[in-house]
């Protein structure tokens, strides 16, 4: 009965068992699908994330979440060197993204950005009346700084900048990045995406927060969403001079921050040991991926994330539908790519289910 369900789960959460998205996906059929299409961590929250999940069910009748957004803005703004002043929460990165969209691109308001990106925050400009200014990628994947930079018109409002870049992987390099950044934000916001800024290991990859500190008209956004393995919980970050800040502020939709999700994120972000590890971790299942590409001679981008881009040779589409008959789910379409797949990297031992069904498939 509902009562019954209702009782037994109270008494899993009482007894301090989290069933975790991984454990759940094992104990079911083997029919579930191998979920690649999505760049979740497989690993779920650390020990200590969930035990500050439970702790939080305490809290869970109280309108408490403005000291606790507090607390998590003083920790994160401690970790980049930055004031809580310079730093907002949202409901996830989305809703960072969406402010700015709102704030910068309504009535008509340009947004430029590289394409293909991740496209949340043009997807939000359409509905604001945002004009939409998209620069394609280098055959190489590599962002055009030379036409992103002559496309900036006295119209342009927002500049959008993926790093890595989402759904190729691929970095720009700082020596690149920082001089462009620096130049396009005396004539338009700088928004920055750092979504997977935690899984980057590349001596040629810096932050673009220090322009934050240095009070360029820059923004940047991360989230718990990635190596955190919190993208159900919906926490994610701005970090922008103060006047900045003020501006988009009014424009949050408020009220959508739980306090789970403010526990959540106040221990993983002290949880180190955990970052480490998903960051190994993936690491070796990117290597199970590559090894078998170069085998077969498919073509990849230089992923620095938990996912990557790799060239199918036949239709999205096609190729999505037969990975899901061999258990499978791998990542949307990406225009203009539509011969190129954005796989997510799960646990090295559950990318060998991947390796056969992609034998399979490519044979």
């Amino acid at each position: 009965s509902r009562s019954l369900t209702i009782a037994g789960g109270a008494a899993a959460a009482g007894s301090g068992f989290f069933l975790t998205p991984v454990i759940a996906s094992s104990k079911l059929s083997r029919r579930v699908p191998l979920r690649m299409m999505y760049n979740e961590n497989p690993y779920g929250p650390s020990s200590v994330t969930r035990r500050a999940m439970r702790m939080a069910f305490q809290e869970a009748n109280l309108y408490n979440m403005e000291p606790a957004t507090a607390e998590l803005k003083a920790l994160i703004a401690d970790q980049v060197g930055l004031t809580s002043e310079h730093v907002f929460i949202g409901a996830g990165s989305t809703e960072v993204l969406n402010v700015a969209a709102l704030t910068y691109g309504r009535d008509g308001g340009e947004i430029l950005s590289p394409d293909p990106t991740f496209e949340a925050i043009n997807d939000y400009g359409k509905t604001t009346g945002a004009v939409l200014k998209k620069i394609p990628l280098q055959d190489d994947f590599e962002m055009d700084i030379p036409a992103m930079r002559k496309a900036i018109s006295a119209k342009t409002k927002l500049v959008y900048v993926c790093n890595p870049n989402n759904p190729t992987g691929n970095i720009t390099k700082d020596r690149r990045l920082r001089p462009f950044c620096e130049e396009a934000s005396k004539k338009a916001l700088v928004f920055v995406d750092e979504a997977y800024h935690e899984y980057v290991r590349d001596k040629n990859y810096r932050s673009m927060i220090d322009l934050v500190k240095a009070g360029e008209n820059v923004l940047v956004s991360r989230t718990a969403s990635k190596i955190h393995a919190l993208a159900g919980m919906r926490i994610g970050f701005g970090f922008a001079k103060p006047e900045i800040v003020s501006a988009l502020e009014p424009h949050m939709t408020g009220g959508l921050l739980n306090m789970m999700g403010l526990r959540a994120a106040l221990a993983s972000y002290r949880d180190n040991d955990h970052q480490l590890f998903c960051r190994k971790k993936n690491d070796e299942a990117r290597k199970v991926v590559t090894d078998v590409l170069d085998e077969m001679g498919r073509e990849y981008a230089s992923s620095k994330t938990n996912f990557i881009f790799f060239h199918t040779g036949r239709p999205i589409q096609k190729f999505q539908a037969e990975m899901e008959e061999r258990g499978v789910r791998v990542g949307r379409p990406f225009p203009p790519y539509l011969d190129w797949c954005r796989l997510t990297l799960v646990k090295p031992e559950q990318m060998l289910k991947f390796v056969t069904a992609f034998r399979e498939v490519m044979s």
